[in-house]
């Protein structure tokens, strides 16, 4: 990663209350660096995984990630571990401007990116359909890109990988 991992603070399952509610992602992501303008509370990057809470309650919990944060969490990663099948769903959260005739500001969350990773049984191949994952170097770093840095893709091989990692712990699948 170009030591940029060194530059990422991993805040882990930070508790963040606003307006009355607390919300624990699985895991957060900021740099260790802000910009003097920039709150030190909400993170850049989120991930929430959902393995046996309602796909409804996971969706609700996105939202609430990147309204209540003002656009200070810029994606939020849902990762969903099918129970009953070797399955992982990566859905990429962001939110993005959506302006009507009473609201040129409108923001609404939307997922940006979806991959599907799937196995029909252990020995068949991992297939993988939708898109590789990118995160903005900018959006998570909170600065421009320097020669040789670049925004942060999950291939293909990156998918398989984590999914492989995945169905080891979940082995019901």
């Amino acid at each position: 990663m170009n030591r940029l991992d060194l530059e990422l603070q991993v805040m882990g399952q930070v508790a963040i209350t606003s307006n009355g509610r607390t919300k624990k992602a699985d895991q957060t992501y900021r740099p260790k660096v802000l910009p003097q303008t920039r709150s030190d509370l909400w993170p850049r990057v989120v991930i929430l995984a959902k393995y046996s809470q309602p796909r409804t309650k996971l969706a609700d919990d996105t939202r609430w990630w990147l309204f209540e944060s003002g656009g200070d969490v810029k994606t939020a990663l849902n990762i969903t571990v099918h129970q009953t099948k070797r399955e992982v769903t990566i859905e990429k959260w962001e939110l993005i401007s959506r302006e009507t005739r009473q609201d040129e500001n409108k923001k609404v969350a939307e997922i940006t990116q979806r991959a599907v990773i799937s196995q029909k049984t252990v020995n068949d191949p991992i297939r993988v359909t939708g898109c590789s994952l990118a995160q903005s170097f900018e959006h998570l770093f909170l600065r421009p890109a320097n020669p040789g840095e670049g925004d942060i893709v999950l291939d293909k091989s990156d998918m398989e990988t984590n999914a492989e990692l995945i169905w080891n712990v979940h082995s019901k699948v």
